[in-house]
């Protein structure tokens, strides 16, 4: 018994799964295919039930993915009582690095956000040092109802959190994404790789797309134009804070400055930035291809030996009396 067919496609679920897999097993070997070889791949096996031919653009528009469900999602940290470094005016007669004021908590918060191609920014998943969270922290700050907070010991992240933000993540997108693939663009953390983070994209239409290692400040776009902007205006809210005569920082305090600075960067104009610097949307390689600084070594010329203006004559004797 064959697998249900709906009307606007051709293969069935068994016949894509080949596919996909043909591709995969292609790719490990070194031979990734091109669009025309999946086309006949997929037109071979429309034939063993003779079936017409897939469409000119049927490759390209396999998973259909638009740009509203490409997803690039990364982490971040905050120290929460310290700022970061930058230029200040001071007196001359100060001497060496001048120092400001800092409370000094030095307890880490991690943020975890997604964002997709057309400028949008699901609601980010905050990760704060302790045992358990306070509802308190959401009537105290004022923090959006879709925001996610989440505890760990040390406030990082790990393989259980990263599969609740993934669960998180598919909460925020999956009603936008009409039971469509989404691709999340990620790094190499290992909670992004675990088995049951894998598990739940593939049964969630969810397609990871992990960058090379070392990338992440040319190809993703947190990282290109998000997160670096988004920690200088913490830091602005953070300076007022202390001209306020706060002189110490804790979630209450952090709450309410971070979704200031949140509201002031994440934007659809600086999101679409951030592609467009990643050569992702619109795609772009040679964007990210020119910022590379590689250098062709020219290869050493091997010495010509030179022949000598007379030619060699042989010192041994030819006789006894040339002795």
């Amino acid at each position: 018994m064959r697998d249900s067919i709906p009307k606007s496609r051709k293969l069935s679920d068994l016949e894509e799964q080949i596919i996909v897999q043909f591709i995969l097993d292609l790719d490990s070997r070194g031979f990734p295919p091109r669009l025309r070889c999946v086309e006949e791949m997929a037109n071979r096996l429309l034939a063993d039930r003779e079936m017409p031919p897939v469409g000119k653009r049927w490759a390209s528009n396999f998973y259909g993915i638009r740009p509203d469900e490409i997803y690039n999602f990364d982490e971040t940290g905050f120290i929460m009582g310290v700022i970061a470094s930058g230029m200040v005016v001071t007196g001359a007669e100060r001497r060496g690095r001048p120092k400001s004021v800092q409370p000094g908590n030095r307890e880490w918060i991690t943020v975890i956000q997604a964002i997709n191609a057309e400028g949008q920014a699901i609601p980010p998943f905050i990760i704060g040092t302790g045992q358990y969270y306070l509802a308190n922290w959401y009537r105290e700050s004022n923090l959006p109802g879709d925001w996610a907070i989440a505890t760990s010991p040390n406030g990082w992240t790990d393989n259980e959190i990263g599969l609740e933000w993934l669960k998180h993540f598919d909460r925020c997108t999956t009603k936008q994404s009409k039971n469509r693939y989404r691709l999340l663009i990620l790094d190499g953390h290992e909670s992004h790789h675990s088995v049951d983070f894998k598990r739940y994209c593939k049964a969630n239409k969810i397609i990871t797309l992990c960058m090379p290692p070392h990338s992440s400040h040319l190809l993703q776009p947190l990282d290109v134009g998000c997160f670096g902007l988004l920690k200088k205006a913490y830091g602005r809210e953070f300076e007022h804070l202390i001209r306020c005569s706060v002189t110490h920082i804790s979630k209450p305090e952090f709450f309410p400055a971070f979704y200031t600075a949140y509201q002031a960067i994440m934007t659809e104009k600086n999101i679409k930035a951030a592609f467009r610097g990643a050569g992702l949307a619109p795609l772009d390689p040679e964007s990210v291809i020119s910022k590379l600084d590689v250098q062709l070594q020219t290869p050493t010329p091997v010495e010509e030996v030179v022949s000598p203006s007379t030619p060699w004559a042989s010192k041994t004797p030819k006789t006894i009396l040339e002795a």
